[in-house]
């Protein structure tokens, strides 16, 4: 018979039985009262991911950790230059985004420099309409990382399932003007209005927020001082961006006016005058006829 540990012979290790029994203690009560379950949850949570921790010390197996604090999740998306990543912080258990290039490209220079340069823009503006750049990362191979908020769907995804009602897009299309108002005033333009550039929470239309500025320009630059012949969306491009001329404002206005029209192309039978009118005044093909600034395209709105 072994002579190991026997059941009904109490605890092999009693000092961390008794350190157990006073850490669940604290979990469960404050002292005073017992905490809300969703408190306990959450304390449960947080023991689990610092033990996570320690443990992952012990080990040469070591986990796909990111700066120490994020887990890989999942790969959302990949191309030749850009990889999206899905990490949940290892102690909040919090999703957010994080964009990046493929291994494949981590001695690309230029596009790295690029990267950088979004995280420039990113980290320089804070509005509720638009997605913030939370920091930039190291990635242990030395790649750039853009952490971002996870936002679960964009404009495009949504559209594709069903229809966007007239009113649900006059919420989409005030957000965008308040959000790309805050990027012109300070110094930038978008360049890349597009519903895929939309993202939301939960199909909540009061959350839409514009994301993405990796071809992001400062008034009066161009896209091929960046090393780019090209960078836009063909379909909600301004005449004159096909031609790589200098960044205006008017040019992200022209582009919202694009996605009204696609919007409202969706539910015409809801379609009102003046949301039909606001397109038409934004698309325009001569930029002095279009509104200047996103202040006077919500007006019209």
């Amino acid at each position: 018979m072994s002579k190991g540990k026997q059941p009904g012979d109490g605890p092999a290790y009693p000092q961390v039985a008794e350190r157990f029994s006073d850490l669940w203690q604290s979990i469960r009560h404050d002292g005073t009262q017992e905490r809300p379950a969703e408190e306990q949850k959450d304390l449960i949570d947080q023991v689990r991911n610092a033990l996570d921790r320690k443990a992952s010390h012990l080990s040469d197996a070591k986990p796909d950790w990111i700066a120490d604090s994020f887990a890989l999740e999942r790969i959302t998306y990949q191309s030749e230059n850009t990889l999206l990543l899905q990490l949940r912080h290892r102690d909040l258990g919090s999703l957010h985004a994080l964009k990046t290039v493929p291994p494949a490209s981590r001695n690309d220079a230029a596009l790295l420099q690029r990267l950088r340069e979004e995280a420039q823009v990113g980290l320089a503006l804070r509005h509720p309409c638009l997605v913030e750049t939370s920091a930039l990362l190291r990635l242990a191979d030395g790649r750039p990382g853009l952490l971002q908020p996870w936002f679960p769907q964009s404009l495009a995804s949504l559209a594709s399932q069903r229809p966007v009602t007239a009113s649900h897009a006059r919420i989409v299309l005030r957000r965008l003007l308040e959000g790309l108002g805050a990027m012109h005033v300070r110094g930038y333009v978008h360049c890349d209005v597009t519903p895929a550039n939309i993202l939301l929470e939960n199909g909540d239309f009061e959350t839409s927020r514009l994301c993405d500025f990796g071809i992001a320009l400062k008034i009066g630059q161009k896209h091929a001082e960046r090393g780019m012949s090209f960078a836009a969306s063909r379909e909600f491009a301004a005449p004159e961006r096909m031609r790589d001329a200098t960044a205006k404002p008017d040019q992200d206005i022209f582009s919202v006016g694009r996605l009204a029209r696609r919007l409202a192309s969706a539910d015409e039978a809801q379609v009102t005058p003046r949301l039909a009118d606001f397109a038409d005044t934004c698309c325009h093909d001569d930029p002095a006829l279009r509104p200047q600034s996103a202040m006077e395209a919500l007006q019209i709105l």
